[in-house]
């Protein structure tokens, strides 16, 4: 049964349905014949994702073979992309044609960019396959990869025809893998007031059910998938191009991105790099006077109940490379770095912070 099935519809004219529940994999065939995608597909999905549920993919099999592809953060590249483009390329893939991209969020980034290059662009369907994926990069168009000096500095803006998420699929996922995706629901509960389906608050159904979604219990996974989906929907739908609100996702990221550089890639899963940055982003909050210490507390509270497995002390020359990848982060404005803070629990905003109070930020994170 779904729990969602809604479209969301972009000032370029662009739209996207977007479709959550159990099963839902199965009626991705019906749904692009719906939506007219009925050219030659190109199917890319991780290869890891065909050896664990081949039989819940074998409904794709229609579109033809698949291109399998091993997909890790640090083969988020451009010769990636460039790679992908051959596999469709010697497919025969026509401007009539369609990208589908099966997996987690380096290979929907990936295969969304493909898309928007190939031909100059074609229509692609989004298929996240993580929690992590599902609740963030399947959703928004925002396509990308990696250059040495930074993540996602090279992309492009192009929205899936279709969005399509199968909780059923992230039982097999590991544990860690799940906390990291669970760091990207309890950002959507701290920047949004949103309700679940059940009409309970976000932040407080993650207060409440953090650690069973962590251990898979489908009863508290399900809810806060469908809860971030529709806040990241609606403000996706707000700023498609990432003028204004849109930015607020970013909770976290600004610092949790130069921690990921700085490590290279290898160390945090972004979910924990995220983690960790929204605990830098909260010290802010606090530090700047915009939220109380009653209000700071609690979030930081549940913030601090992510799981992060890795050790989080850096050498110094990987503190200093933190430093500098926020010194080139997109979003320095006149020497200053844009962070998204909290004015109050669900209600982000947008400031410009000083070099030294960055500085305390990371601080903040990794203590």
């Amino acid at each position: 049964m779904l729990t969602a099935d809604f479209k969301i519809a972009f000032a370029s004219g662009e739209s996207t349905r977007i479709v959550v529940g159990p099963g839902a994999l199965a009626q991705v065939p019906d749904l692009c014949k719906e939506l007219g995608l009925t050219g030659t597909a190109g199917l890319l999905c991780d290869a890891r994702l065909l050896d664990l549920h081949r039989p819940a993919l074998r409904a794709l099999e229609s579109f033809g073979p698949f291109i399998a592809r091993t997909v890790l953060e640090t083969k988020k590249t451009l010769a990636e992309v460039e790679a992908i483009c051959e596999a469709l390329s010697s497919r025969g893939l026509a401007r009539d044609g369609f990208v589908i991209a099966a997996g987690g969020g380096v290979l929907t980034d990936l295969g969304g960019l493909a898309a928007a290059l190939y031909l100059r662009g074609v229509p692609w369907v989004s298929l996240p396959t993580t929690l992590l994926a599902q609740v963030d990069a399947g959703l928004g168009g925002k396509t990308g990869a990696n250059l040495r000096s930074g993540k996602n500095l090279v992309g492009a803006f192009h929205q899936p025809r279709l969005v399509v998420c199968d909780p059923t699929l992230l039982a097999t996922l590991p544990v860690r893998e799940r906390w990291s995706g669970l760091a990207e629901i309890v950002k959507c509960a701290l920047i949004a007031p949103e309700q679940s389906a059940a009409g309970e608050p976000l932040l407080e159904r993650c207060e409440r059910d953090l650690e069973k979604a962590a251990a898979g219990d489908p009863g508290a996974l399900g809810p806060l998938i469908e809860a971030s989906v529709r806040i990241k929907a609606r403000l996706v739908a707000a700023d498609e191009r990432e003028g204004g609100q849109r930015a607020f996702l970013n909770f976290g990221h600004t610092v949790g991105h130069a921690l990921e550089a700085a490590t290279q890639y290898a160390r945090f899963t972004h979910g924990e790099a995220v983690a960790l940055g929204m605990r830098g982003a909260i010290f802010l909050s606090h530090a700047q006077g915009l939220l109380t210490p009653a209000e700071a507390a609690r979030a930081l509270a549940l913030v601090m109940r992510l799981r992060v497995e890795p050790d989080r002390r850096l050498e110094r020359d990987q503190l200093n490379a933190a430093l500098e990848a926020l010194g080139r982060d997109k979003k320095v404005r006149a020497g200053k770095v844009r962070f998204v803070l909290l004015e109050g629990l669900g209600k982000p905003r947008l400031q410009e912070v000083e070099p030294a109070l960055c500085a305390q930020a990371v601080a903040a994170a990794l203590s």
